[in-house]
């Protein structure tokens, strides 16, 4: 089997083969591709999954996911206050408390949480009330030990309202620690006195921080717990806890001699400086003398016998500190930092430092004092450190170079620890410009920052902060690969594995050494640890670290006999077989089985779809194993637990895989091969044993019926039935018509026929009514019928005088006595002109006008439009005013203004009377016998559509007809009145009703096969065959009326069997009027009637009413409590869950892990279902507007309202909102808070990168906010470009989608789920759409609208009130036939390889390129227009170019994600396109307008 493809058998298929398996794509961020357009993408960007425990899954998301062991110690912690042993966490210091609190903030966002320190001036909270403040609304505080420490002692926090105290890093927890003293002063005597006390957790991964590891005990004691490290897993627990290579370096220091004979003048200077300061000059000890009071005397006493002043504390400090620096790292390091400390405190003495002189709060005269004190320090003499070329370094400095530059350099990241703050700074500095390590290593530094505003800091702590604010965040991206820091790194902090871990001072202690050495996690990383030549107890920590670990993990000396009986114990042979196919799964397959049946779930950013496997070990050391199947599987059956004990977990885990699958496949999850009922990574071939199906785009099926034939053979052909035809409009509301049937037939919905571009007529009949044989109507209605199609067709074609299929008759009129021809000079012209005969010239017979007015006189030949050849030679005398009669014959459709302004020439066609004959029939006459072709039309497809309600249809009991010939109609057949409408609305209503029912009737299916399942009933293929196999297919109406040549109906055709003849259509005609007529079902009465309908055309599912399925599912939900948590959530929704546990369901992410025994199941489902009511709330609102959208309105619409990123800013901005107080640090005055908490931010998930994402997002929302929000409520044009620039995952959306099902689940009310969307605003923005939607009614164009035409059709959105379409689409449109190329550019990358541009035509939507050497062209710019260019402060990598049939248009850069650039580039595309457009169609009126003036004169 070739490694880049899927497994198809699951016999061997392991967890490596599932990282291998391909993911099902949940959502494509990408549009369909356009017909001619090809995307070129140059950034060369691939996604690599990276080996090791944490995984990297899908599309490069990192996927975190607990460990057996880690769920193992979750389990056991439930059971009792544990702590545990392995896991490193935060520890009790600001900047582990700040990560912590962000971790935090980040995982749980729902609720609010706060961080306190020292940085708060907590200290100055004094009074209950304040804390009070700061605590109403808050669930979660994170804070050091001393902070909750001080609030319990001084009461302003009470023991009982606590919950759960978690301590961090609890092994600090002994003796006089503030942990210790909470747990021993507050929480033992309310335990002893049988009051209710918090649950505790510690959690650390050393217990024990001096040497002894007996005083775990002491630890256990003190937090009312037990140490607990996991048995189980132990060769689990090896394999994700590498230890480091412990190697150790020697170096040499000065001897007395060395020190004393040396000469380092500027420690010197400083030594003498400090070494003659005079007691009695320091301004402390004058104060204290004039104040002469019994206090200060004490006061003056004590400094006399200890000589401890500020000053001199500050002078001495900075005095050892430099002695320090000398001896650890050399002369250079001791000079740089002298000259560093002296330069900050120059600038504090004369006040340009602020951070420095806010810092220290001491007099002026002391500041004073101390700096004359350093300005006898003489520097004259003593160059700039920074400046030199050589360097004086020590011993112990130069082996450190020496160890660094023996690591591999290249996949180096490392970290020195020290003790000392500011030898931090100073060694970083020395190795950042050090010859040998400047141009290899990028330093960063970290210190911790128990500091605030109102401490002191030292003068020989001259570290800047601010230097080390993104250090930590540069480290773990790559852009640092070293970090000298403190034992602040030692514990908690989030610092990326390491390779080499310096140790640059010898460990505090055990504790320490245990931390250092943790940061070293990498594959064959080293633990580096410095020792002086003559050091005899370097040896000790391994000794050390040996008890505690015997301690703990003695199972560890078993392990390799473990193996051995692994391999040695045999299981029981177990085995079960399909018996219709003889499927085996025995316990040697059952965990290849499982992991393939993993993954053929569906794939979700963020998740690990691997089953999780926990072994126990219970009496007789005999092993118990139990499999957790991913969260998407139903509760019923994702666990499954060994059925016997067995010596080894191999064979445990073996037992347990094998009742997880067996129970998959009693619950219909696999099939009787034994196989997932959907597979990806091969053609999906299967579900429930029906396949997909395959048709050809064309198919062969019956041609249309002809309905006259079995109107004249289905009964007696004597017998007649008329209608009452009556026209209206157009000067003919007199004219009343009798037509004769074969058949009986129902009124006829009123139909327009249109005459002209500016004139219609209405036509309106009767229901038919039986005809008496011997009623003369019958014999009247052939001569009648026959005198009116030769008036208007005798010209054309013959007309013969036999019975035709449908005939007419003009009650108490004789056609036959008017129809002589008379000569126009001797008839007698009435004065309306519709009541006068056709006219012909004798010199033309076959030319017929229609007489308009009687001229006494010749008129001018310049107001003839149309002149006689001769008439300017003609004599003077009656003229007759003529038009044509018009050749056409279709009136059905209508007719489109050609631009052309009316003639200025008074007549069209003007002939002497003498010439003329008057052809007997009134015109009126004539003009309905033109429309008898189209009213035959009309009542031919009446025929066709009450055949099919009797016969196919009759189960649905349709009455409407003329609905039922739109739903029949295809486009090609007409324009206008096609079923277009009725299948977009029956798309929505199919896909409701699917998605409803399939929940219900598959409660254990995952929304993967739901989908599929789902794709299968809905598929073109599908209906295309439900279509044909009913025999609906002869009905569909695919060909256009065409009056000219239309052709009589004669009686004698249609008494001979109908031709069979066949026809080609493609599949998607087919299936779409199976979805209009679902359609059809549900405007004319409802859901209830579409169920109908889709039992008739999809039999293989039982489709049952809603409220039956709503309470099928409703009964399947548990009965839980809703959290505390989730109360303001549920206000905002205004519906009250009578089922919480749906909107638990809701808001959890597959990710999420849930606590053992707790009812849970991810979001998917109801998504599924969501997704769908969403589709048809949107399609409701629009289909029922009026006036009514086309198709293609309501399709780029509801794709604007639908889309993911729309939902997810809907979704950012449908908040709870909490108010919470804060103390301000200067004034101690309480600040009112309110903070917003999106619906996202409710998602229940256990993923630092979805967390991680979610920020980043809340962040760009902030930043995008109000742009988006200006666009959707008062912008002419969607914010496509805009919407994409948020980035927002899939995750946002699909939470929109699943509070929408759970809603309506609970309730089974689509007004509730209309309600939400009203309140996200979704319903608002559609409605603010559809407020400017306007008929367009046909005919000459007003100025605005000529002013439009420079659009030409390009803008088929122009009639919404606000321009939803696509800018990718609208600019393929636009182009027409031509191709549009877009290139996408990563310019953060550095090109590698050169490589002309693709020039292919493909229209996949991505062609790969090697990077592109040449930078992208810089951005064009365009003219004002409706669009803006987006203004932030988000900068992105990404640039685009569209090419034009490979002539570059246009460039844009700042790209966020390749979607955003090429939408907003597309965005201004169409603007430059529609510019130029503007442009020429202005040059070409200024032309005609100078064309007519030149013409007029």
């Amino acid at each position: 089997m070739d490694v880049d493809e899927p497994p198809t058998s699951p016999e061997s298929f392991s967890e490596e083969d599932y990282e291998k398996a391909p993911n099902v794509d949940e959502a494509s961020i990408n549009e369909a591709p356009i017909a001619n357009e090809v995307v070129e993408d140059l950034t060369a960007e691939e996604c690599i999954p990276s080996p090791g425990s944490i995984e990297a899954l899908q599309d490069g998301i990192t996927v975190i996911k607990a460990r057996p062991y880690q769920k193992e110690m979750l389990e056991e912690s439930l059971k009792k206050n544990i702590i545990v042993a392995i896991i490193w966490f935060l520890a009790p210091t600001v900047s582990l408390g700040e990560q912590q609190f962000h971790s935090i903030k980040s995982q749980i966002g729902s609720v609010e949480s706060i961080f306190l320190s020292s940085a708060d001036n907590v200290d100055r909270w004094t009074v209950k009330s304040l804390w009070d403040a700061v605590l109403e609304n808050v669930k979660i505080v994170v804070s050091t030990y001393q902070v909750l420490l001080d609030a319990l002692t001084h009461g302003f926090v009470e023991m009982e309202v606590l919950g759960m105290i978690v301590f961090d890093e609890v092994h600090n927890c002994v003796k006089k620690h503030p942990g210790s003293k909470i747990m021993r002063s507050f929480y033992h005597p309310r335990n002893a006195a049988g009051l209710d006390v918090p649950h505790i957790l510690g959690l650390t991964a050393s217990p024990v921080m001096r040497s002894d590891p007996d005083s775990v005990n002491e630890i256990e004691q003190t937090m009312h717990a037990i140490c607990r490290t996991p048995k189980q897993h132990r060769a689990d627990l090896l394999l994700q806890v590498k230890l480091p290579v412990l190697s150790e370096v020697t170096f040499r220091t000065l001897t007395f001699a060395e020190e004393f004979a040396s000469n380092i003048p500027l420690i010197k200077r400083l030594g003498r400086v400090y070494a003659n300061l005079r007691i009695g000059d320091d301004p402390y000890v004058q104060r204290l003398r004039r104040d002469n009071s019994e206090r200060s005397q004490r006061a003056l006493d004590k400094v006399y016998q200890n000589h401890k002043t500020w000053c001199s504390g500050e002078l001495k400090t900075f005095h050892t500190t430099a002695l320090k620096m000398w001896r650890e790292l050399g002369v250079w390091a001791a000079e740089f930092y002298i000259m560093e400390v002296l330069a900050k405190y120059d600038k504090i003495a004369y006040g340009s430092d602020e951070s420095f002189e806010t810092s220290w709060d001491i007099a002026p005269a002391e500041k004073a004092y101390l700096a004359k004190a350093l300005n006898q320090v003489d520097k004259t003499h003593t160059s700039n450190p920074l400046l030199r070329t050589e360097f004086d370094i020590s011993d112990k400095v130069a082996q450190l170079i020496k160890v660094m530059l023996e690591q591999d350099t290249s996949k180096f990241r490392g970290i020195i620890f020290v003790q000392e703050r500011a030898v931090v700074s100073v060694l970083a500095q020395l190795l950042s410009i050090h010859p040998q390590t400047r141009n290899i290593f990028k330093i960063g530094i970290m210190v911790g920052t128990s500091t605030n505003d109102y401490r002191g800091r030292e003068m020989a702590d001259f570290v800047n902060l601010d230097s080390q604010n993104d250090a930590l965040i540069d480290f773990r991206s790559g852009k640092l690969n070293l970090l000298v820091a403190t034992s602040v790194l030692e514990e908690g902090i989030d610092v990326p594995a390491c390779n080499t871990v310096f140790c640059f001072q010898k460990p505090a202690n055990l504790k320490s050494f245990i931390q250092r050495r943790g940061r070293a996690r990498q594959r064959d990383s080293k633990l580096i640890i410095f020792h002086e030549f003559d050091d005899t107890k370097k040896t000790e920590w391994r000794q050390l670290e040996e008890n505690m670990r015997r301690m703990y993990e003695d199972d560890l000396r078993v392990l390799q006999q473990l193996s051995i009986t692994e391999e040695e114990e045999y299981h029981d042979g177990r085995f079960f077989q399909v018996e219709s196919t003889g499927a085996l799964l025995n316990l040697d397959n059952a965990v290849s089985h499982l992991y393939h049946f993993c993954a053929t779930l569906p794939s979700k950013a963020y998740v690990d779809l691997r089953p999780d496997f926990i072994c126990t070990e219970g009496d007789a050391k005999r092993i118990r194993a139990r499999v957790i199947l991913p969260l998407s599987v139903n509760e019923s059956v994702r666990f499954a637990s060994s059925k016997d004990s067995w010596t080894s977990e191999k064979n445990a885990i073996k037992d347990a895989a094998f009742e997880a699958y067996l129970a998959l496949y009693r619950a219909g999850l696999v099939n009787e091969n034994l196989l997932p009922l959907l597979r990806h990574g091969v053609d999906v071939t299967e579900l429930t044993s029906t396949k997909i199906e395959t048709r050809a785009s064309l198919m062969e099926v019956n041609e249309q019926i002809n309905p006259w034939y079995r109107s004249f053979q289905s009964g007696d052909n004597a017998q007649k039935h008329k209608i009452g035809i009556t026209l209206s409009g157009a000067d003919l509301d007199d004219v009343s018509i009798i037509g004769t049937l074969p058949v009986s037939i129902p009124a006829l919905q009123p139909f327009t026929l249109y005459v002209d571009s500016k004139t219609q007529v209405t036509v309106s009949t009767t229901a038919s009514t039986y005809i008496p044989k011997n009623e003369p109507l019958q014999s009247m209605s052939l001569q009648e019928t026959w005198s009116l199609l030769n008036s208007a067709f005798g010209q054309r074609y013959t007309i013969r005088q036999e019975e035709f299929a449908m005939m007419f008759s003009i009650p108490e009129s004789s056609l036959s006595s008017s129809a002589e021809k008379i000569r126009a000079q001797d008839y007698n012209f009435p004065s309306h002109a519709f009541a006068c005969p056709l006219i012909y010239d004798i010199s033309e017979p076959l030319i017929r006008y229609v007489y308009r007015d009687l001229l006494r006189s010749k008129p001018s030949f310049d107001d003839i439009q149309h002149p006689h050849p001769d008439y300017e030679s003609a004599p003077d005398g009656p003229y007759l005013s003529l038009r044509r009669l018009p050749k056409r014959a279709d009136f059905l459709n209508k007719v489109n203004w050609d631009g052309k302004p009316p003639s200025k020439k008074k007549y069209t066609y003007v002939l002497p009377i003498w010439s003329c004959v008057a052809d007997g029939i009134p015109f009126r006459y004539v003009q309905f016998a033109l429309f008898i072709p189209s009213i035959i039309y009309q009542v031919s497809t009446t025929l066709l559509a009450q055949d099919l309600s009797s016969t196919i249809l009759a189960p649905l009991q349709l009455k409407d007809l003329s609905q039922l010939i739109t739903a029949i109609t295809s486009s090609q057949a007409s324009s206008t009145n096609n079923y277009q409408r009725l299948e977009f609305y029956g798309d929505s209503i199919l896909k409701l009703c699917t998605s409803i029912q399939l929940l219900a009737e598959y409660p254990l299916w995952h929304e993967g096969y739901l989908s599929s399942k789902k794709d299968r009933l809905v598929a073109n293929s599908r209906l295309s065959r439900a279509c044909t196999e009913l025999g609906l297919d002869k009905y569909i109406i695919t060909k256009r009326f065409t009056g000219a040549k239309w052709r009589p109906l004669y009686a004698s055709t249609f008494l001979i069997p109908e031709p069979q003849k066949k026809r080609t259509l493609s599949s998607k005609v087919l299936a779409d009027v199976i979805e209009s007529l679902i359609g059809l079902s549900a405007t004319q009465s409802g859901i209830p009637h579409a169920l109908q309908t889709l039992q008739l055309f999809l039999p293989e599912l039982p489709w049952l009413p809603f409220a039956t399925r709503q309470t099928t599912l409703y009964n399947l939900v548990p009965s839980l409590p809703l959290p505390p948590t989730l109360l303001l959530l549920q206000t905002i929704l205004c519906h009250t869950f009578a089922k919480p546990a749906l909107l638990l369901e809701a808001l959890t992410h597959a990710s999420f892990a849930p606590l053992p025994g707790t009812p849970s199941q991810s979001l998917e489902r109801l998504e599924f279902l969501g997704d769908s009511i969403l589709d048809h709330l949107v399609v409701e609102e629009m289909y029922s507007h009026k006036p009514e959208l086309n198709h293609f309105q309501m399709h780029i619409l509801r794709t604007a309202c639908v889309n993911a990123d729309f939902l997810a800013f809907a979704c950012l901005e449908f908040a709870t909102t909490t108010t919470t107080t804060a103390i301000d640090p200067r004034t101690n005055q309480p600040v009112m808070k309110t903070t917003r908490t999106p619906l996202c931010k409710y998602i229940r998930h256990a993923s630092p990168s979805l967390a991680a994402n979610m920020s980043a997002t809340m962040a760009r929302h902030a930043v995008l906010r109000e742009g988006i929000k200006r666009a959707l409520e008062e912008g002419t044009h969607f914010p496509w470009a805009k919407l994409a620039r948020l980035e927002v995952g899939k995750w946002c959306s699909d939470v929109v989608e699943s509070v929408l099902g759970a809603l309506w689940v609970d309730c089974g009310d689509m007004g509730v789920c209309k309600r939400f969307l009203e309140d996200m605003g979704v319903l608002g923005f559609v409605r603010r759409c559809l407020r400017g939607v306007k008929e367009k009614e046909t005919g000459e164009m007003d100025g605005d609208e000529r002013e439009g035409q420079g659009r030409k059709d390009f803008d088929l959105g122009l009639g919404l009130g606000v321009h939803c379409w696509h800018p990718k689409e609208e600019l393929g449109v636009l182009v027409g036939n031509g191709k549009v190329r877009y290139t996408v550019f990563d310019t953060s990358q550095t090109p590698t390889t050169t490589s002309p541009p693709n020039t292919s035509t493909s229209t996949n939507p991505t062609t790969t390129n090697p990077t592109s050497t040449q930078p992208p062209p810089p951005p064009t710019t365009l003219p004002n227009h409706h669009h803006e260019e987006i203004q932030d402060t988000i900068k992105g990598p990404y640039a685009c170019t569209i090419s034009i049939n490979d002539t570059p248009l246009i460039t844009c850069s700042n790209g966020v994600s390749k979607m955003e650039i090429m939408t907003r580039t597309a965005e201004m595309g169409v603007r430059l396109l529609l510019a130029k457009t503007k442009e020429e169609s202005e040059r070409d009126r200024s032309s005609e307008a100078g064309n007519d003036v030149v013409m007029s004169g």
